[in-house]
């Protein structure tokens, strides 16, 4: 029983793990822009390349920028036409502009751009 039991718990242990590994789908603009917001903190340059296409090059100071923006700016707003969107701080300011393309069933970030 006891054999059983801990085998059940380590295969749970395993299969959540694994889950882990499973690279991230977006499948909207939507979805891809609220992902970056809600994770950005903990994106490496390794990590926001996944979600690049692979057209598109970002450096690290586009990065940070976006975490400093997004961690300065709680309350925003968006507008979104197709596969843009662009997001606005509670004042009506634009604080980035992003593109998301379909490539292969998911999209990728193809373009990022800061108001100057």
């Amino acid at each position: 029983m006891k054999y059983s039991l801990l085998l059940a718990v380590l295969s749970s242990v395993l299969l959540l793990t694994a889950c882990g590994q499973q690279p991230l789908t977006i499948r909207s603009t939507l979805e891809g822009d609220q992902y970056v917001r809600n994770n950005i903190e903990s994106f490496t340059g390794e990590t926001f390349n996944q979600l690049l296409s692979a057209e598109y090059p970002v450096d690290e100071l586009d990065i940070e920028k976006l975490k400093n923006v997004i961690s300065e700016n709680e309350q925003t707003r968006y507008t979104r036409y197709n596969d843009e969107l662009y997001r606005y701080n509670a004042a009506g300011n634009l604080l980035y502009y992003t593109k998301w393309s379909e490539e292969a069933g998911e999209y990728k970030l193809t373009a990022l751009e800061f108001p100057e």
